[in-house]
């Protein structure tokens, strides 16, 4: 698959490893506390999915990928609560600890600190056949791999869970003002703790998507996905509806830069930092547009 389909098959994939990471600092956003440990807890998810799932199967490997990263955003919401330490500082914290962690967990587990390879936990494209059968529409519906489809599902229950039940309002009460949930007899640190779990096991599904399609643990594997992800939340305006946009473009320009690298005669360091100089343009812009609507007077 070459071409606009070869760019279309890869939108499905690319969304599904950055849309789970930016809902994923939205849901912390909106209760006033911004992870910004995304970046380190999509590595956790990759990683644990690939050493749990070589050890003892696919679905142990995905449990793991959700369970890991959320426990590890637990723990980080934990420290500032309870230990007074700073979010901000908490979470740089954290996006330093995984990659320096999962070497010595890989070399532990697999006697080695490179690639982990693992053929047999690389999710297969189950609707292939319809992906080319279907001009256009074929790949971007039916051209994702079987974790795409996993991944879409958990975004569609965040999402409902986002704006159709009490966990969602008393969120956005919770960042508004707290005051409000404990006159209505809620703990407001319950609601900022269950935000952090969740935060945590959608970032880990963004590291299920990236290691599940390519069969294998890569070092940086999450190139950069958890920062474009928080640039997602701020650029859809801290809305649900704006964050999902602001992910999919940022898809469209990853899946572009990526093809690009097929094609141009370009120098490989110039296209591998196309994706982020694309980010770049695309946040400077939104930030000019919105002075130009909002001038300062």
């Amino acid at each position: 698959m070459s071409g606009i389909l070869g760019f279309l098959a890869d939108v499905p994939g690319g969304f599904a490893a950055l849309a789970p990471a930016a809902l994923a600092g939205l849901v912390t956003e909106q209760c006033g506390f911004l992870n910004i440990a995304l970046e380190g807890l999509v590595m956790a998810g990759a990683f644990a999915y690939i050493a749990v799932g070589s050890l003892f199967g696919p679905w142990a490997g995905l449990l793991a990928a959700l369970a890991v990263p959320a426990l590890l955003a637990g723990l980080a919401d934990l420290l500032a609560r309870r230990g007074g330490a700073d979010s901000f500082v908490v979470g740089l914290g954290l996006n330093l600890l995984v990659p320096g962690l999962v070497p010595i967990l890989s070399y532990s587990l697999f006697a080695t600190k490179g690639i982990v390879a693992a053929a047999a936990l690389q999710s297969a494209r189950p609707f292939s056949a319809l992906a080319v059968q279907l001009p256009l529409i074929g790949p971007l519906v039916f051209g994702g791999r079987a974790t795409d489809y996993l991944v879409g599902l958990g975004l569609v229950v965040t999402i409902l869970l986002l704006k159709h039940t009490d966990f969602g309002l008393r969120n956005r009460a919770l960042g508004m003002n707290p005051d409000t949930l404990r006159m209505a007899g809620v703990n407001p640190h319950a609601v900022r703790r269950n935000a952090w779990l969740l935060s945590g096991a959608l970032a880990g599904l963004s590291g299920l998507s990236l290691a599940a399609s390519i069969g294998a643990w890569v070092p940086n594997i999450s190139a950069g996905r958890g920062w474009i992800a928080l640039v997602a939340v701020f650029l859809g305006g801290k809305r649900l509806g704006g964050t999902l946009l602001a992910s999919l473009s940022f898809t469209v320009l990853l899946a572009a830069a990526s093809r690009a690298q097929l094609f141009a005669a370009l120098p490989a360091e110039l296209l591998t930092a196309l994706p982020y100089l694309l980010t770049a343009i695309v946040v400077m812009a939104g930030a000019a547009h919105k002075r130009r609507r909002n001038p300062v007077r």
